[in-house]
């Protein structure tokens, strides 16, 4: 698929792993509550790690677009990832002072709000959930080697819970820490999900407290060999350290199609749960702060807007993201089964976050009583 800002965008391919190790280890202003340096307009971005790619290239091609359009308003952009957890940290502690927000689901933004109101005392919620933008979502799935599938034809988490509690199979499973990472929460609920047989939407503290359901997950749990903090990293382990050291992960689908087919020990596919999956769906925020300007908000405004450009969704899909506006067409070369291990069509349900607040809380609590402890 050519687009027109693809040939642009090749030129800096080059330097674009630049770009994001000075992401990732630049440093922050010592003092945020500066909103603008001389007449340049300042806004920061802080936002999840694994679009940090895509990110990378927004950005230059915006700053691009935005010096062309506006040459005598001169701007500059702050951009750091993020685990979602620690960016609610470091903003309740005022470590951070984001312009722009943007976790890796829609799952954090009334654990934010709730905090916030806690520790403020505000009316008010820090992010107007209704008015996030939504551009790109990815859904979580069991990565699994194409060797290892062959022999046990997983289809979804209860098939994982068989093999685990099958002593004549030896799964060694993974998923992040759902105290700190998204994929690793949205994990655990799509279990119980699973667990209990009902939709995670209606999961109640009753399903939560029932003693089966948490025999599930604490059989469930068992096979896991590893609790990170990072989804990424724990894509990059599973590719380098091979079948032995893992069969089974539950990753972000746009993950599969960076590690399927570089992977050492044979090549790596996404099984979408036919009991359905979570869609991380990368809110962007504009929060409601007081170190906000009106002149921030019109650049922050300006680049959501850009994000939301056609093109700049294209560019998403090249990271493996799908696109929310349903009348731009995927990419068949890049969701490709043969040749990146995840499918054009998902043909599962789609699942949503709990409803009920305080289940959505309470959640990583039962995990620590289910967890792995080996």
């Amino acid at each position: 698929m050519k687009h027109t800002r693809k040939v642009k965008r090749d030129s800096k391919f080059g330097v674009i792993s630049v770009f994001i190790i000075g992401f990732l280890i630049g440093t922050f202003s010592t003092n945020f509550v500066l909103q603008s340096r001389g007449e340049r307009t300042h806004i920061t971005i802080i936002y999840s790690s694994e679009k940090a790619s895509w990110m990378t290239v927004a950005y230059s091609d915006f700053m691009d677009e935005w010096q062309n359009i506006h040459p005598d308003e001169p701007i500059s952009i702050d951009m750091h990832p993020y685990g979602s957890s620690n960016s609610i940290i470091s903003i309740l502690n005022r470590e951070i002072y984001p312009t722009i927000w943007s976790p890796a689901s829609s799952l954090w933004m009334p654990f934010l709000n709730s905090k916030w109101a806690d520790l403020t005392n505000r009316n008010d919620p820090i992010v107007n959930i209704s008015a996030a933008v939504k551009i790109i979502y990815s859904p979580i799935v069991i990565a699994t080697w194409e060797s290892f599938n062959n022999t046990y034809n997983i289809k979804g988490f209860n098939d994982v819970h068989n093999l685990t509690i099958d002593p004549d199979v030896n799964i060694r499973m993974a998923h992040t820490d759902p105290r700190l990472s998204n994929s690793g929460f949205m994990t655990v609920i799509m279990a119980l999900s699973a667990a209990s047989g009902i939709s995670s939407e209606n999961l109640s503290m009753s399903d939560l407290q029932d003693l089966t359901n948490q025999k599930w997950l604490r059989e469930f749990e068992s096979s896991a060999v590893v609790y990170g903090t990072s989804t990424g990293f724990l894509a990059r382990y599973m590719k380098n350290e091979g079948p032995t050291a893992l069969n089974i992960a539950f990753l972000y689908e746009n993950l599969i199609r960076d590690i399927s087919s570089t992977a050492t020990g044979g090549k790596i596919i996404a099984v979408y749960p036919e009991e359905g999956t979570l869609y991380s769906d990368h809110p962007f925020c504009i929060l409601n702060a007081d170190w906000i300007t009106d002149q921030q908000r019109v650049v922050a405004e300006a680049f959501l807007n850009f994000l939301n450009e056609n093109e700049t969704v294209y560019s998403a899909m090249e990271y493996g993201f799908r696109p929310i506006n349903p009348s731009i067409a995927l990419d068949p070369e890049v969701f490709n089964y043969e040749t990146n291990g995840i499918a054009y069509d998902l043909n599962v349900p789609e699942l949503h976050i709990p409803l009920d607040e305080q289940v959505l809380i309470k959640i990583p609590d039962l995990w620590q009583l289910c967890k792995a402890t080996a």
